[in-house]
């Protein structure tokens, strides 16, 4: 009978933390729907992100994207020498109708990696796949500093052909292109991993998969992060200092704003108690 009234007990703690967890959720979004109405919507994402110094790969590689990429470190590199943070999810360089890829322009993001690492940290952090390509700028972080999720997959390739369509006197042409390709791929990964150039073109002979686990003994990055065990359910608002705790539940247009809330969309840059 002990456990059973031990059970009625704690009850109603939960029930009554689970209740406070909902009504600080609704506070907050109040909130966020009235401070949109006053300043302004938020800035979009890539910029909100930007500005916290985050690059983040999400979709192949192609000219584009690496023109973005580059352009960003360039950026980064004169704010600041304050560490980057480059997150990647890529299948690698994008699927083109050219006789050429786009290896050329992940090898122009990866040089410009080296060249920043110079003056800024970069944190590179695989959180989904990182093929080919992707693979290479995700084992060009700092050393120390390259990173996965456990959930992640990580694969070496060789650059992909693409021989179809041609006459027979310039296959020899593109196949020599492509061995070079490969060549300087191998050269980098083995800066990278601390391995021959050998060893690398003989294990990416043919698609080579890795768990995160597995990436770490090969080089390719230093840790994987596993997820803490404590979870903060919600914030002490009064221990915070903040007026949250002290605001009722209201209507979208009568809710009060706390004095001590700040928000991106005035002349000065905000920040608001519940974004840190």
């Amino acid at each position: 009978m002990a456990p059973q009234r031990v059970a009625q007990v704690t009850r109603p703690a939960q029930a009554s933390r689970r209740g406070a967890v909902v009504v600080q959720a609704r506070k907050l979004s109040h909130l966020r729907k009235k401070l949109w109405k006053e300043a302004g919507p938020p800035p979009d994402l890539a910029t909100r992100l930007f500005s916290e110094r985050i690059m983040y790969l999400g979709m192949p590689i192609d000219s584009s994207v690496a023109e973005l990429l580059t352009a960003q470190l360039f950026v980064l590199v004169q704010e600041a020498p304050d560490p980057i943070f480059f997150y990647i999810n890529s299948t690698g360089i994008a699927k083109s109708t050219t006789k050429f890829g786009n290896e050329h322009e992940a090898i122009a993001v990866y040089s410009m990696m080296k060249g920043v690492q110079k003056f800024c940290p970069i944190y590179t952090l695989c959180v989904g796949n990182a093929f080919g390509e992707a693979a290479l700028l995700l084992s060009a972080g700092s050393p120390g500093k390259r990173a996965a999720l456990r959930s992640s997959t990580i694969m070496l390739r060789q650059p992909l052909q693409r021989l179809g369509g041609m006459q027979a006197s310039d296959i020899d042409i593109y196949r020599k292109i492509t061995r070079e390709k490969t060549a300087t791929m191998a050269k980098y990964l083995a800066a990278c991993t601390k391995k021959t150039e050998e060893q690398i073109m003989a294990d990416f002979t043919r698609p080579r998969y890795f768990n995160p686990y597995e990436a770490v003994s090969y080089g390719l990055i230093d840790q994987v992060l596993e997820p803490k065990e404590e979870r903060v359910v919600f914030k002490d608002w009064e221990k915070m200092g903040s007026e949250i705790a002290d605001l009722g539940l209201w209507d979208d247009d009568e809710q009060p704003l706390p004095t001590n809330i700040m928000y991106p969309g005035t002349s000065q840059y905000w920040r608001s108690d519940f974004d840190g």
